[in-house]
C-alpha cells in the first residue's frame, strides 16, 4: 500500500477510474447556477472539499498534457506476443496499484511488466470465466462482474461468490455504481438491482426505474445516481426514493461519464459520444464513432475508446461544437487494435485502454517529439528567433519549429551544417552553397568554393566577421571580404583532414575538432594543437560548447574540459553513457546537457563541479523509455543539441529532433506500494500470503518473487531487498524482481523488501514475509543440548579414565616401594645385621678373654653394649621396613595413637569418623597414619593446644583426613615457605601426599588444620562408587526375576 494512504488511493481511482474522470474545476459549474441555500451550501462544500483533493493530486499525479498531440505521448501496447490477454473487457486498479483486466477468458492482473492470470487460492473458484466489468472499492476491494449471472467480491485474496442464491438474477451484469449511502447498485440485463446485508434484491415498483433492462448505472459528483436502460435515462438524486426519467431519446448507452463542468456525457453504441442535454434541446455527437468506453481525465480531456476506429481525444471538449478538435490514434499508428472498450486513467495519470487484441498504455514524456513531416531524416538543428527551432534536412526544406503548427521556408534540401553567431545571425550550409537567415530574411551567401559535390560539415563566424567552412576536401576554408582562402598543410593542422566540429570562443580564437583525439585553436595567425599528450581522450572530436569555466568537448568515446591552460578527460568504463556526444548544451542555471549515444544526459550544477573528481558521476538519463526516438548521429549533420531562446533545449537524432524544458520537467512523486508474490523453495512454490511461510526441513534454495506498482515506466523501477536473520545490509537488486538465497539454514526470517519508482522516490515500508525453515533433526535445539550433555559426558567419562590410570601407576608404585622395602629389608637383615652381630660376638670374646682386670676390659664392655644398641636399633628399622602397615584399622591407629599421647599432656584428643569405612590400600593407610601421627604430634608438643581433633571421612569420590588444633598456629610465612629452616615435618607431609596422590592444605581458621584428600580410587581398595553400582545391578535383575 503506498505512504499516502487508502483514502488519497480511493480518491485517485475515483477520479481516474472506469466511470471518467471527475475531478475537475469544480469552483466552474458554480457560475451561474441558482437553487435553494440548503443545495447551495451543500454544493458550496463540495466544492470546497473538491478542491482541496485537488490540491493534493497537484502534489501527487498529473494528467496527459491537453496541448500535446496524442503521437507526443509515449505509447505501448501489448498484445498476447508480449503476453497480454485479448478481448479485454473491464478494467479497474486497486489500492495496492495493480490494474486489472476482465476477459471473457478470466482474471488478469498486471504489475507494469508481467501479465499474471489470477486465480483465487484456496479452491475459490470463480463462477465463471467471461468477466463483463470490475469496480474496485476504497477498502481495497474489487467487485467483479460476469456475463449470464454471476457476481465475486475479492479483498485480501478472499472471494465470496454472489448468484441466484443470494438473489442476483440470471443475467450479465454490465455495471456497479456507489451511492453516498454506502448502497451498492448493479445493472443487470434483468434490470437494476442492490445490495443490502449480504443479498441482492430488485428494484421494487416504488423505483419508478423505466424498461426491463438496465444497461448502465453512474453516480455523479453531487450522489445523484444515473440509470440507462435500453431506451431511457433515468437519475436517483441524492436521498430520494424514486427515479426521474428524462424525457430525452437516447440509444444503447454502454457508459456514462461526468465533466468538469458537472455536465453528463455518454457513450452510446450506436451514435457515438455527446453531451446529455438536461435542457431538452438537442445534442449532437462530439465523437460520431460507436463507443463503449469514455472518460474525463484530471485535465478534463475527454478520451473515448471506439469500436472500430481507436482512441479519439477531445482536449477542449467544452468548447463549441464547431471549434472542437478530435485526435485520433489507430492500429496503423501503433494502437493494438482499432475496437477498444474499457478506458481508464490510473493514480499515476496514465491513459490505459483495452482492445480487442490486447492492452495499450499513454504515458506523459518529459521528451516531446517534434511532430515532423514523414520521411525526414538527418536534422542539423540550430536556435532560431523567439524560441523556435531551425531545422534542415536531407530531403524537407528548411522548417521552423515552435509552439504553433510546422512552418517551412524556402531552401531546399539537403542542409548538412547550422551555425548561430553572436549576433543572431543563423547560417546554412549545404552542396548547394551557403545562406545567411537575419532578422527573418532568408539570403544566399556563397556556392562553394569547390567544384564538385560536397557536403559542409561546419560552419563557423567568428567576431572578425570571418566565416570558416568545412568541406569534405583537407584543410579548412575560409571566408573574408569576399574572398576564399584555404588553409591547409601548417603547422598545427592535423593533415589530410577538415574539422567535425568548430567553435568560436569569445576571446577571438576559432576552435576546430578533428578525428583521433586531435583539435586545432586558430588565435590570428598562431596555431595551438592539443591531443593525446595533452590528455585528450575522447577519440573523434564531434561536440565543442564554450561554457562557464573553460571549453567543453565532446566526443565518441568520452566527455572533456579544457580549463586553465589543460584538457581533463573522463575515464569511465565502455559501457558509460557519457559517449557518442555530438551535442552540448550549458544552461544559464549551469546544468549540463549531453546527446549522446545512450540518450540525454543531464548533470545538474553542483556536480557539474565534481564531474572530474568522481569515479560514478552523477547524472539523470533520457533514453528510449522517454520518448527518444533514436540516436544522435556520428558524422554529419553535427551538433546535435540547441538551446532555444525560450529555454527549451532541443536535440536531433537519426529518426527525429525532440525538445525538453528544464522548467516543466514532471516528477513521479508518488512511491510504488511493493507487493511480494510468491516463494519458490527448492522448485515448489507457495503463493505469498499475509502469515507466517512455513517451509519444510531441509529447504535450501529460495526464490522470493516481488513487484512494485509503478505502472508509469516500470522498467526503471528499483529494489533492494533484506532477509533479516541472514543478510547483513540490503541487498541493491537494480531492477531484477527476484531475490535468491542459497542453504539459509532452519531458523526464523523475515524478508523485507522496498522499492523507488522511475524518479527515486523509495517505498521505505516496503512489503515483509516472515519466513520459518523447520529443523532437521540434528538441527535442532535439544539435539545440539543432547550433543553438549554427550561431549561433557564423554569428557568425564576420560576424566575418570584418567584418574583411575593414574591411580593404578601410583597404587603400582606403591607396591614397588614396599617389594623394595622389603628387599632392602632382607638385604640388611642377612648382610649388614649377621656381620655385625659376629662383629659383637668376636669383640665379646676378646672382652671375655683379657679378664675382668685388664686395662681396657672396662672400656671394651662399654663398646659392646654401645654395640648391642645399635644392633637392636638396626633391627627394629628392619623391622619396620617389613612391617609396612600399622596393626589394625586406621581408626584404631589413631585411636591409639591418642591415647598414648593424652597422659603425658594436658591436651583433650578425639577422633570422629565419617561414613562407612572402607579397606584402604595398605600403602594410602601407612602414609596416612605417618602424615596423622606428624601433624598430632606437632599439635601436643609444639601448638599448646587444648584440644586435638581428628576428623576421618570416608566419601565416595575422596578419602578426607583433617586435625585441627585450637593451638597457636602456623605463621603465613611458615605455611608459605613450607616448614622452617632445618626442620622437615612439614615437608615429610607433603611428599608423602604426593607419593600416595593427595592433596594436603592448611586452610585459615583458629589454631592449626592440616587436611589432607586422597582420590577414591587411589585410596580404597574396592571404590564405593564400584560397590554401589554392583548394588544397582542386583536390585535391577531381582526386579526383572520377580517379574
Amino acid at each position: 500500500m503506498a505512504p499516502w494512504g487508502r483514502a488519497g488511493e480511493a480518491f485517485f481511482h475515483r477520479v481516474g477510474g472506469v466511470e471518467g474522470g471527475r475531478l475537475a474545476s469544480v469552483a466552474n459549474r458554480q457560475i451561474g447556477r441558482a437553487g435553494a441555500p440548503r443545495r447551495t451550501r451543500v454544493r458550496a462544500w463540495c466544492a470546497a472539499l473538491a478542491c482541496a483533493w485537488l490540491l493534493v493530486c497537484s502534489q501527487v499525479a498529473h494528467a496527459l498534457d491537453p496541448q500535446r498531440q496524442i503521437a507526443q505521448f509515449h505509447h505501448t501496447s501489448w498484445t498476447v506476443r508480449e503476453g497480454a490477454p485479448g478481448q479485454i473487457t473491464a478494467l479497474a486498479q486497486t489500492t495496492d496499484g495493480y490494474l486489472w483486466l476482465g476477459t471473457q477468458v478470466g482474471l488478469y492482473r498486471f504489475d507494469g511488466v508481467a501479465f499474471e492470470r489470477y486465480d483465487p487460492p484456496g479452491g475459490q473458484a470463480f463462477p465463471a470465466t467471461s468477466i463483463s466489468t470490475l469496480y474496485p472499492t476504497p477498502d481495497g476491494g474489487l467487485w467483479i462482474g460476469f456475463r449470464y449471472g454471476a457476481v465475486s467480491f475479492l479483498r485480501d485474496q478472499q472471494v465470496t461468490h454472489y448468484g441466484e442464491a443470494q438473489g442476483l438474477p440470471t443475467s450479465t451484469v454490465f455495471r456497479f455504481a456507489q451511492t453516498p449511502d454506502g448502497r451498492l447498485w448493479a445493472a443487470t440485463f434483468s434490470g437494476l438491482v442492490y445490495l443490502r446485508e449480504g443479498r441482492w434484491y430488485r428494484v421494487e415498483a416504488e423505483w419508478r426505474t423505466p424498461g426491463t433492462q438496465a444497461r448502465s448505472v453512474f453516480t455523479d459528483r453531487e450522489g445523484t445516481l444515473w440509470l440507462a436502460t435500453e431506451g431511457a435515462l433515468a437519475r436517483l438524486k441524492k436521498g430520494a426514493r424514486t427515479f426521474e426519467t428524462l424525457d430525452i431519446r437516447v440509444g444503447r448507452i454502454s457508459q456514462m461519464a461526468q465533466a468538469p463542468d458537472g455536465s453528463l456525457w455518454i457513450a452510446e453504441n450506436e451514435a457515438g459520444v455527446r453531451r446529455v442535454p438536461l435542457d431538452g434541446a438537442t445534442s449532437p455527437p462530439v465523437i460520431a464513432a460507436p463507443s463503449a468506453g469514455l472518460l474525463f481525465d484530471r485535465d478534463g480531456t475527454l478520451w473515448a475508446g471506439t469500436m472500430g476506429e481507436g482512441v479519439q481525444r477531445v482536449a477542449q471538449p467544452l468548447q463549441p461544437a464547431r471549434n472542437t478538435m478530435i485526435e485520433q490514434f489507430r492500429q496503423d499508428d501503433g494502437l493494438s487494435a482499432d475496437y477498444l472498450l474499457p478506458v481508464l486513467e490510473d493514480r499515476e495519470g496514465n491513459l490505459w485502454a483495452g482492445s480487442s487484441r490486447g492492452l495499450d498504455r499513454f504515458r506523459h514524456t518529459n521528451v516531446i517529439l517534434a511532430m515532423l513531416p514523414d520521411g525526414a531524416q538527418d536534422f542539423a538543428i540550430v536556435a532560431g528567433a523567439d524560441g523556435a527551432l531551425l531545422a534542415g534536412s536531407r530531403n524537407r526544406p528548411l522548417m521552423i519549429l515552435d509552439r504553433g503548427p510546422l512552418r517551412e521556408l524556402d531552401l531546399p534540401p539537403p542542409l548538412t551544417a547550422a551555425h548561430r553567431d553572436r549576433d543572431g545571425t543563423v547560417w546554412l550550409g549545404g552542396p548547394g552553397g551557403l545562406w545567411a537567415l537575419h532578422d527573418g530574411r532568408l539570403a544566399p551567401v556563397t556556392p562553394l568554393p569547390v567544384s564538385g559535390y560536397s557536403g559542409v560539415q561546419a560552419i563557423a563566424h567568428d567576431g572578425d566577421g570571418v566565416l570558416w567552412v568545412s568541406l569534405n576536401t583537407p584543410g579548412i576554408h575560409r571566408l573574408a571580404n569576399g574572398r576564399w582562402q584555404q588553409l591547409r598543410g601548417r603547422k598545427g593542422l592535423p593533415p589530410g583532414s577538415s574539422p567535425l566540429v568548430m567553435l568560436p570562443t569569445r576571446d577571438g580564437a576559432v576552435w576546430m575538432g578533428y578525428a583521433r583525439d586531435q583539435i586545432a585553436i586558430l588565435h590570428g595567425d598562431d596555431i595551438r594543437a592539443l591531443g593525446r599528450d595533452d590528455g585528450l581522450a575522447v577519440g573523434n572530436v564531434t561536440a565543442l560548447l564554450e561554457g562557464r569555466d573553460g571549453v567543453w568537448i565532446g566526443g565518441e568515446r568520452a566527455l572533456a574540459r579544457f580549463a586553465q591552460g589543460r584538457v581533463r578527460s573522463l575515464h569511465l568504463p565502455a559501457d558509460s553513457p557519457f559517449r557518442g556526444i555530438t551535442g552540448i548544451i550549458q544552461t544559464r542555471t549551469g546544468d549540463l546537457w549531453l546527446n549522446g549515444a545512450r540518450g540525454v544526459l543531464h548533470v545538474q550544477a553542483p556536480d557539474v563541479a565534481t564531474l572530474f573528481e568522481t569515479a560514478t558521476p552523477r547524472y539523470e538519463q533520457f533514453d528510449f523509455l522517454d520518448g527518444m526516438p533514436g540516436v544522435p548521429a556520428q558524422f554529419r549533420p553535427i551538433p546535435t543539441a540547441a538551446e532555444g531562446g525560450d529555454g527549451r533545449l532541443w536535440f536531433a537524432t537519426t529518426s527525429g529532433v525532440v525538445s525538453i524544458d528544464p522548467a516543466a520537467i514532471r516528477r513521479n512523486p508518488l512511491a510504488p506500494p511493493v507487493t511480494i508474490l510468491s516463494l519458490v523453495a527448492d522448485g515448489q512454490a507457495h503463493r505469498a500470503t499475509a502469515g507466517t511461510m512455513q517451509l519444510p526441513a531441509g529447504t535450501r534454495n529460495l526464490q522470493i518473487a516481488y513487484t512494485a506498482l509503478s505502472l508509469s515506466i516500470p522498467e526503471r523501477v528499483r529494489f533492494r531487498y533484506k532477509l533479516d536473520g541472514y543478510d547483513a545490509a540490503w541487498q541493491d537488486a537494480g531492477t531484477r524482481r527476484t531475490a535468491f538465497y542459497n542453504d539459509p539454514g532452519p531458523g526464523t526470517y523475515t524478508f523485507r523488501v522496498i522499492a523507488a519508482n522511475n524518479d527515486g522516490v523509495w517505498n521505505e515500508v516496503g512489503a515483509a514475509l516472515p519466513v520459518v525453515i523447520s529443523p532437521r533433526y540434528y538441527q535442532t535445539a535439544w539435539f545440539l543440548v543432547l550433543c553438549v550433555l554427550l561431549g561433557v559426558a564423554l569428557l568425564w567419562i576420560a576424566y575418570l579414565l584418567r584418574l583411575r590410570h593414574l591411580s593404578a601407576q601410583i597404587r603400582e608404585r606403591l607396591h614397588e616401594r614396599h617389594h623394595e622395602r622389603e628387599r632392602i629389608a632382607r638385604e640388611l637383615h642377612d648382610t649388614l645385621l649377621q656381620s655385625v652381630q659376629g662383629l659383637i660376638l668376636r669383640f665379646h670374646a676378646v672382652s671375655q678373654s683379657l679378664g675382668r682386670d685388664a686395662p681396657g676390659h672396662a672400656a671394651m664392655e662399654r663398646v659392646l653394649q654401645r654395640a648391642d644398641d645399635v644392633l637392636a636399633e638396626a633391627r627394629d628399622r628392619v623391622l619396620d621396613l617389613r612391617r609396612a602397615r600399622i596393626a589394625g584399622d586406621l581408626p584404631d591407629a589413631l585411636s591409639a595413637l591418642g591415647e598414648d599421647l593424652v597422659p603425658d599432656h594436658p591436651t583433650e584428643f578425639r577422633l570422629a569418623v565419617e561414613g562407612e569405612p572402607c579397606a584402604l590400600d595398605a600403602l594410602v593407610r601407612d602414609e596416612l597414619y605417618r602424615i596423622a601421627r606428624e601433624a598430632v604430634f606437632n599439635a601436643f608438643q609444639h601448638a599448646k593446644a587444648g584440644h586435638v581433633q581428628v576428623e576421618l571421612a570416608y566419601q565416595p569420590e575422596a578419602l578426607h583426613l583433617r586435625i585441627r588444633d585450637d593451638g597457636v598456629g602456623l605463621p603465613d610465612a611458615v605455611v608459605r615457605a613450607g616448614g622452617r629452616q632445618g626442620h622437615w615435618g612439614l615437608s615429610g607431609m607433603r611428599e608423602r601426599a604426593q607419593r600416595i596422590g593427595g592433596v594436603l592444605s592448611f586452610p585459615a581458621g583458629v589454631g592449626t588444620t592440616v587436611a589432607l584428600r586422597v582420590p577414591a580410587d587411589v585410596a580404597y581398595r574396592a571404590s564405593p562408587r564400584t560397590s554401589r553400582w554392583h548394588r544397582l545391578r542386583r536390585w535391577w535383575r531381582r526386579e526383572h526375576r520377580m517379574e
